[in-house]
This record gives C-alpha cells, structure tokens and sequence, in this order.
C-alpha cells in the first residue's frame, strides 16, 4: 500500500484558495509577522490551554493511505467546552472580513476540530477563528460551534475531492516510471565516453553525492545527463531540476525531453522564466486592482493546474501563457504551481541557489530532496557570488524620498537617516573612488531595519497607488540586502564607491560555496555539475561546494586534425603594450581571411581593445565585411546578428566580439558557419579595486590569489572562445592565439587535453601557408 504525507493546510489551501497575489507576499517581514502574532496571542493562555497540539489522521482507499498531519495553534477548554483556536495574523480591513472570506481557514479548522475531536471522543466542538491586525494588534473573532459528525461530513468530503486529484497525480507516476524502466537511449550509438557520462552521473544521484563532469562539446551532455536522471528517479514526488544560465540552454533542454517523449517517455516538464518576461502588462504592476490576473488568483489556480496537468505534458514558457490568458491567472505564479507537480524542473540556476529568488517550496523544505543538473557549470562561481552580494545606491534613497510624504506611515525619517550614512561615505570618497570596510555600517542597518518595518505597513494598506510598483522594488532591495547581511562572514566585504553622480554601498561575496554546500546537503539528492570547461578543475570545485565531491574529466571523439590552433608568441597584448600588438593583429586577420573566404571571430579581452582595432582593420583589409559587437545590445540585435552567420556572403565576415560576453559562450556555429577565431590576449579581467580585493582573499584562502581573481576566469574565456570553432564532428576551423603568455609553462599546464596539438608560428608568411594548407588539405580530413 502507496501512502502519501501531507498536511492539512496544503490540502485546505489546493481545495480551497482563494484571493488575491498580493506583490509584497514574499519579502522580508511576512513571515516573521505570523510567528510573531501566534506568539503574542498564545502567551495569553491560561494554565489549562493547550497550544500548538500535534494531530493526526489516516484515511485509507483501496491501496492509498494518505497520513493527514497538522499543528493546532490552540486547544481552550471553556465551561465544559472544546475550543480549536486557528490564529491569523492579517493586513486585511476588518471590515471586509467575514467568516467565508478565505474558506480555506475555516476549512482548515473544521478539519483540526475533527481530528482532535474522534482522538478525544468528542461529541461537539466549538471552532474559533481569531484574526489579529498586525499594525495595531485590534482583534476580530468568528466562533462556530460543530457536531462531530457535521465535521466527519466534511471531512470526508474534503478528503475525497483531494484523493481524486491524488489518484490522478499517481496513475501518473505510475505511468511515468514504467516508461523510465522501459526507455532505451534514443540513438543507435553512443559518443566517445558518452555512455561514461550518463554511469558516472547515475551512480552519483544514487550516492548523493556532488559530481563535477568536464565533458567536451558534442559528447552530448544534455542527453547524457537527462537519460541519467531519469534512470535514477525513484521515489514519489522526485524531481529533476535542470539548470541553465542561457535561453538557448533552455531551448535544448526541452527539444532533448521532446525526443525522449517520441521515444516513450511519460513525464511532466515545465520551464520556469523571469517575471517580467512572462507578465502581459505593459509595464509589470502586481496590483490586484491594476492587474486581473492577479485578483482573485488563489480562486481560479486549482481549476488551472487540474486543466493543464490533465492536458499536456510540456510546459513551456508560452503554454503556460496561454492556459493563463485562458483562465486568467497570472502566468509567473501558475509556472511556480505547476512545477509542484512537474518532474522536471527547466530553470536558471537562481531559482535553486538565490536566498531571495530561490523556490522555497523545494529549497527550505525537506518533502522533495530534487535532483540537480547543472549545465555550464562554470558560470555558477561568477553567479553564486552575485547571489550573495547586494548594493543600495544613494539616488534610489533621493527618489523614495521624494514620495515619502505622501506614505503612511511617514518613513522620511529614516530614509534621511540612511541618506546622512551616504554623505559621510561621499566624505570619505573625496581623494579616492573606492573603499573597502571590514564591517556593514550598524547605523545603516539600524536604519534599513526600521525602514523595512514601515515599509511593509505600508504595503498592507490595499489602497497605496502613488508610484506602487517603483516602491515595490524599491522595498525589495532594501529587504535583499537586510537579508544578505544575514549571512555575512569572512568571504564577505562591505565596500562604498562613487560611480559617475551616485554613490553605492554594497555588500559583496567573495566566496558562495559554503552556502551553495548547504543548499545541496540540506535539501537536495544529489548535485552534478557538468561543462565543457571545467579548467582548471580544483577552481571550480574549491569555489563552488569548497573542494568537495568526485570529479572528471572526459575526452572528445573531435578529430584533433579538425582544429588548426597556433599560438602566435612573439607579441604582448598587455594593456602597456597594445599599441604595439595592432600590426600583428592585422596581419594575423590578413592570414585568416585570405587562407578561406568564411566567417570569423576576433575575441578582444575588451570594448575599448575592439575599438581600437575597428577602424585600423577597416582601413588595413579591404573586401571583408567587419561587423561590430556594441555595448548593452538587445536580444533582437543580437538575433540579427547571429543571423549574419547564416547568410551566404560574396567576401569574408569578420566579427569583432568581446570575449566573455554575450557571444563568448553558448553560441552553435556549425559546419560553414564559423571558419575560425583569433584570441586577443589571455582574457584577463580588468585589474580593477573588486578583482583585487577578490586577489588578496583567495591569496588568504587559497595562497593563489592572482590565479584565482585573474588567471583562471581570463582562461575560461579563452577556452569558452576556442570552442565556437568545433561544435560537430565534421567542423574545422583555425584557432589562433596572440599573446606571449598563451606558452608560458603557467598556461601551458592548464589547457585541455584536446589542446596537446598547439604549435607556435610567428611568422606571418608561415603562419598564411599553414592556414592555407589546412584548408587544402580539407577532403584528406579524418573526421
């Protein structure tokens, strides 16, 4: 017999919500509010009260047994009489508050009642619902008195609607696990170490444990991954979240479930995306009286999910928005609902790692333990700081000011408070523009703490419409960096800085893997992360999960003949010697351009570098088109602009791009789409007073501080760059690399193995007849 846990406020809650999305639910104060008030009012209870009393049921139907849990807030014995107290701390006007106007607290009480009164031999309960205004402690309380048998009838009848929509969840996973027993790989054959990836991956999840895989390009890694997971779920409810920082990361994802769906595959899928990407409004405003598909929410989800959940089986982005516009409901919400009842969850990785983003239902709650895949893994250092760090800027203070007068509760006061801690930062800005502190200001957190306070009274007035969405964010990020404060250490720093007009107070990580640890120990099966560039390893995983867990490193099937890679040596690309790296740049776009008319990429470690160089090589080469990366491009320029690659031109492209940007990674130019690369330079960040501060902690931590800050995240960009050139088994390419550093034994011993061919030409001639005979030599290619 299959027996399923629950507790009683979920299932009140699914059956019947209802209400609006109130934008600020999730912030900072909610729920220490109720703790709170439940605490305030329990302390009131006389000797002979009883409160937050465990109960209990089972209600079994043929082979389901569903074990009923639940916390009464207090049991009052009044004159002979039972009394089962639900508390409610609450926003809401008491005027509009009535016994029926959130069914799913009565509900909830009635079925406390009836547990407590079949384990008590009760014939009648007395059920008190106490509602208590959190800004001013008034009270407001509805008492209903129950014979156990009115409350055994809707028990019942509660308990029966939730076991339908429970007998449908489990057909399902039935159906789902006999196709994961029954599925076979979708392919013929497996790639090189293919089928070593997806072994390595199965025994982690079964180990729990933490796995690093550096699997190149076209071993096929999200199949391989996939399959493994999938192979591995065993338990009800088990979940796959798979991780991705790209949409085209995304996209692959969910046409690789599509196949496995073709192949027999039975699951439930959903691809979770950012808010204001999924909203309709123009202009995102989470009002319930601005948006309709925020009011009345919590009364059409159930209808909703039981309308998807009985109708499809991939969830993407624009399903999802249309089964919102169908029944109304806002489509971000529903995407996070759904996902309770998806088996596998398509997501960036900030809905697992975020403390303020990340999905709590899955992340402090021990019910689901999810299955993590995390792809591009090497993104997630870069990103897991970010996670941890938080900034206020004095010019989003001035503005909140503004407004201030017309808010209730006034909260000028502080807000001038914190603005008078930014004056003094400016005084201490006078000779230098960045200044680094050991400790977060405690006048500015005093201050943060009482604006927080006033600012969530102020949101629980309905009625606030001056500038609500632009307060909202606002209230975020004061809340975002009380609650980063919350977790500082040693791998932290408080640091004040003048950019342009405004000043900025931040507090920022420098090593997340403690609580990246957490996350996975505390609330996950296992972690695999996996990337075609995982180089150097001990980076990646010291800086992640602080060193722990197995790692790997696969070969490629590619034919090293495939990729011509030079290193071009005899030249400096270092910031004092760039001028005198133009020429051989030139040369060097010369030597490419004329070994084969195609498409090519020159990686500059910078905008000002590319500058530089645009109207030189412009000037210097003629019949080649050069086409220019800009600053801050919107996603349809760069569209077109990949695009470009595709279209079938009379001369050479050549493409001026930065390297670690938005076309450093992530980008699939296959066969005759990309005929080669030139790397400028080694990719070293900017020197810069965070990349040092970050130097001088690694060189605590690590003894290897430059590396770390510098070194290793300049040659991820490298090695993300190379790798456009050969992304099929047939692909080749050229791959020059122009700097002196590229042979130094430091690098050297630091690239993959799929690198052991690099040859050295400094000389151009040379280096044009090499290119020229790789290319002629194209039709004798071993691929």
């Amino acid at each position: 017999m299959k027996e399923i846990s629950i507790s009683v406020k979920d299932i009140v809650e699914l059956l019947y919500g209802s209400g609006n999305i109130t934008s600020t639910k999730n912030l900072l104060q909610r729920a220490q509010e109720g703790t709170d008030i439940h605490k305030y009012w329990q302390n009131q209870y006389s000797e002979t009260d009883k409160k937050e009393v465990v109960c209990q049921i089972k209600y079994e139907q043929d082979d389901l047994t569903l074990s009923i849990q639940g916390r009464i807030d207090g049991v009052l014995i009044r004159e002979n009489e039972v009394i089962i107290e639900e508390i409610k701390s609450t926003h809401m006007d008491f005027d509009q508050l009535e016994l029926d106007t959130t069914p799913s607290h009565l509900a909830q009480a009635k079925i406390y009642a009836y547990i407590y009164a079949i384990t008590n031999d009760l014939k009648r309960v007395n059920v008190l619902l106490t509602y208590i205004q959190v800004n001013d402690l008034k009270v407001k309380q509805f008492n209903k008195s129950f014979t156990v048998k009115q409350l055994e009838a809707y028990y019942l009848k509660t308990v029966e609607k939730y076991i339908k929509w429970e007998e449908k969840i489990r057909l399902h996973e039935d159906t789902r696990q006999k196709s994961i027993i029954g599925l076979e790989f979708p392919f013929p054959e497996y790639r090189l170490n293919q089928r070593e990836m997806m072994a390595y991956i199965y025994r982690n999840i079964l180990n729990q444990g933490k796995l690093y895989l550096e699997a190149p390009t076209g071993i096929g890694k999200t199949i391989a991954s996939l399959f493994a997971g999938l192979k591995a779920i065993n338990k009800p409810r088990q979940k796959i979240f798979y991780n991705t920082a790209k949409n085209d990361g995304k996209k692959v994802v969910i046409d690789t479930i599509r196949l496995l769906e073709e192949k027999g595959l039975v699951t439930k899928s959903i691809e979770i995306t950012a808010k204001d990407s999924m909203c309709f409004l123009d202009k995102r405003d989470c009002d319930p009286e601005v948006c309709k598909y925020a009011k009345g929410y919590y009364s059409r989800v159930f209808k909703t999910i039981d309308d998807v959940y009985s109708n499809e089986t991939l969830l993407t982005k624009e399903l999802i928005k249309a089964y919102a516009k169908k029944h109304t409901v806002c489509p971000f919400e529903l995407s996070l609902d759904l996902s309770n009842y998806a088996d596998i969850i398509i997501c960036d990785y900030n809905y697992v790692f975020d403390p303020m983003a990340h999905l709590i239902r899955y992340f402090e709650d021990d019910q689901y333990n999810p299955i993590l895949l995390c792809d591009e893994a090497h993104n997630l250092v870069d990103r897991s700081r970010k996670m941890y760090s938080s900034s206020l800027t004095e010019s989003m203070f001035v503005k909140a000011l503004e407004i201030s007068r017309y808010l209730k509760p006034d909260p000028s006061y502080e807000i001038n408070q914190i603005l008078e801690v930014f004056s003094a930062a400016k005084i201490t800005l006078l000779e230098v523009d960045f200044v680094q502190k050991e400790e977060v200001n405690p006048t500015l957190l005093l201050y943060l703490r009482k604006l927080a306070v006033k600012l969530d009274k102020i949101f629980s007035d309905d009625k606030i419409k001056f500038e609500r969405q632009e307060l909202q964010d606002f209230y975020f990020e004061v809340s975002r960096f009380l609650k980063i404060n919350e977790f500082y250490n040693d791998d932290f720093v408080y640091v004040i800085e003048r950019y342009e007009e405004d000043i900025i107070i931040s507090i920022n990580c420098l090593n997340a893997s403690e609580f990246i640890n957490q996350t996975i120990d505390n609330h996950c099966e296992a972690a695999n992360f996996f990337s075609a560039t995982l180089t150097p390893m001990f980076y990646y995983k010291s800086l992640i999960t602080s060193n722990l867990g197995e790692d790997i490193s696969l070969i490629s099937d590619f034919s090293q003949n495939n990729l011509l890679l030079l290193a071009i040596d005899d030249i400096s690309t270092r910031y004092k010697d760039r001028d005198y790296s133009i020429d051989k740049i030139v040369q060097a776009t010369k030597a490419l351009v004329e070994g084969k008319k195609g498409n090519y990429i020159i990686f500059f470690p910078s905008y000002a570098y590319l500058n530089k160089l645009e109207g030189i090589l412009l000037d210097e080469i003629e019949n080649v088109n050069f086409i220019s990366q800009k600053r801050n491009m919107f996603s349809h320029e760069r569209d077109e602009m990949m695009n470009l690659f595709k279209d079938q031109s009379d001369v050479s492209q050549v493409f001026l791009f930065v390297m670690g940007g938005i076309f450093g990674e992530s980008i699939d130019l296959i066969g005759d789409q990309l005929s080669g690369v030139l790397i400028v330079g080694v990719g070293l960040p900017a020197i810069a007073p965070f990349n040092n501060i970050l130097k001088s902690h690694y060189d605590l931590t690590f003894d290897n501080g430059f590396d770390y800050a510098y070194t290793y995240p300049g040659l991820n960009k490298v090695i993300q760059a190379v790798g456009r050139v050969i992304r099929t088994k047939t692909d080749r390419g050229v791959a020059l690399l122009l700097d002196d550093r590229f042979t130094t034994r430091k690098y050297l011993r630091l690239y993959p193995k799929f690198w052991s061919h690099l040859s050295v030409c400094n000389d151009i001639v040379e280096l044009g007849k090499m290119i020229k005979d790789f290319w002629r030599d194209e039709d004798e290619t071993v691929y």
